[in-house]
């Protein structure tokens, strides 16, 4: 019987996936199937290279492919064919007393109980009053791509081989100097390591100062990922109110007169959630607490960049004398969140230990984009990047602001925050946001349900609103939505 091999063997030349490789399933899948049975003659490379209309090479290829999965096999002056022994692997007949439903449940039981752990959404409505992200429009992809193939076409092969898993020499020599002039902190290469994002930086500073039943303490409606991450570590958390002026930092002192505190967590510019600003005197305080009952402060100033009332306080960090202040951030919302490049900057003892941490989590960071970001430090196209995102940020800032309070001015009470990239919004509570989020979803708007600090305070129906991935006509729609939707 003749073989339509044309006709058993599809594949689409604008997929991603390799035209040989897609060949190569789709023979695969006709020997599993029985349409090509063991011993049966398949075309020459050249035959079916014409029936299928692609290059011979691609069909090779292919053949080379299915041979080394040992599928098929050839013979010397007759051809190729299906393999008399095939690779198949034989499934395993379950028994009367077994069900895949039983395995899976014996596969959770060894499993370690992560549950409380917060997977965030993945927001794929266009229109979004997300979390404070930027918008992603407004990067210089142009620059960073050919930037990443010029180092990816001719960067020195050991400089792109494995590398120090503490970063960059050159970014880390660059970037401590960036934190000189732009935030005070006096730092030298010596003193940063680089990590894939904030979180990463949070986990690890956790990581190399944390023992289980350690006290860590937090503001109230700390932000959620590094409140889990220290839960993880073992630590005993504590929360502190929080006010218009920052953490209480009064509270904490009392605390300390009673037990041991190993560690404060602070988002010192644009408090997450709550976006207000530690006061100078409070950070005063704070440090010299620090010093007094030796705890170590991770400040996490994710969004220090983007400050538009006025010049942003230096950070903690910058007033630091011993050595307590673990800084850590990233270039996600100055550049975009799927650039991953963060940093943490502390005490030469803790980035050593952090680097042999590290180097078990993983190997090292994107070096090639550590080189790109070095780049943008020394000719600075990422100050006057910065500066041009503020200046659009600060604008959807003032428009959303108002637009919110002009439509929705009786259902929703917010502060304008003086920096980063969403307000804090508390709604009426006869809208439940649980229920407005659900409905916004099916007319293509993303609103935060409000459960992340239920746990917290179960009478709160408030959420973050990021302004700054919107544009003015699509920030207009977003408040559409809402408004209708209420």
């Amino acid at each position: 019987m003749k073989i339509p091999f044309k006709s058993l063997i599809s594949f689409d030349k604008n997929s991603s996936v390799p035209l040989y490789i897609q060949i190569n399933n789709a023979i695969i899948k006709n020997i599993q199937a029985g349409i090509l049975p063991t011993q049966t003659r398949l075309p020459g490379t050249r035959q079916l290279a014409d029936l299928l209309n692609v290059h011979r090479k691609t069909v090779i290829a292919a053949y080379d492919e299915l041979l080394s999965q040992n599928w098929v096999e050839t013979i010397p002056q007759k051809g190729t064919f299906v393999a008399a022994k095939l690779p198949t692997i034989q499934p395993t007949i379950l028994t009367e007393n077994t069900s895949k439903e039983s395995w899976h449940n014996k596969v959770r039981e060894r499993l370690n109980n992560n549950s409380a752990i917060y997977l965030p959404p993945h927001i794929q409505q266009k229109l979004a009053f997300n979390d404070g992200l930027p918008d992603a429009r407004l990067a210089p992809r142009e620059e960073w791509a050919k930037l990443y193939a010029h180092y990816v076409r001719y960067a020195d092969p050991l400089s792109v081989g494995y590398t120090d898993p503490q970063g960059s020499i050159r970014f880390r020599t660059l970037f401590a100097k960036y934190l000189n002039e732009t935030r005070g902190i006096q730092a030298t290469a010596r003193h940063i390591i680089t990590t894939r994002g904030s979180q990463m930086g949070i986990y690890l500073a956790g990581l190399t100062i944390l023992q289980k039943g350690d006290i860590a303490i937090i503001g109230e409606l700390s932000y959620r990922a590094a409140n889990l991450t220290f839960k993880q570590l073992g630590a005993e958390l504590v929360t502190i109110p929080v006010d218009e002026e920052g953490l209480q930092v009064e509270a904490i002192e009392e605390i300390c007169e009673h037990k041991k505190v190993k560690m404060i967590y602070v988002t010192s510019h644009h408090y997450h959630p709550t976006t207000v600003t530690l006061k100078p005197e409070r950070r005063l305080k704070l440090l010299a607490m620090a010093e007094k009952y030796q705890f170590f402060i991770i400040e996490d100033d994710y969004d220090y960049d983007y400050h538009y009332a006025n010049t942003p306080i230096l950070p903690l960090a910058s007033a630091d004398r011993y050595g307590w202040v673990i800084y850590v951030g990233s270039f996600s919302k100055q550049i975009t969140p799927a650039f991953r490049v963060g940093y943490v900057a502390a005490h030469e003892s803790i980035i050593e230990e952090m680097t042999r941490l590290r180097r078990i989590i993983d190997r090292q960071n994107d070096t090639i984009l550590e080189y790109c970001l070095a780049d943008f430090l020394e000719n600075g196209d990422l100050k006057r990047y910065a500066t041009k995102a503020m200046k659009v940020y600060r604008e959807r800032r003032d428009f959303a602001c108002q637009l919110l309070k002009e439509t929705l001015g009786d259902k929703i009470d917010f502060k304008i925050p003086d920096g980063g990239m969403a307000i804090w919004a508390k709604f009426s509570k006869d809208i439940p946001l649980l229920a407005l989020s659900e409905k916004v979803a099916k007319q293509g708007l993303y609103l935060a349900n409000g459960q992340t600090y239920k746990d917290e305070n179960p009478m709160l129906n408030a959420c973050r609103m990021g302004f700054a991935s919107m544009n003015q006509k699509e920030t207009e729609d977003a408040v559409k939505i809402l408004k209708k939707a209420i």
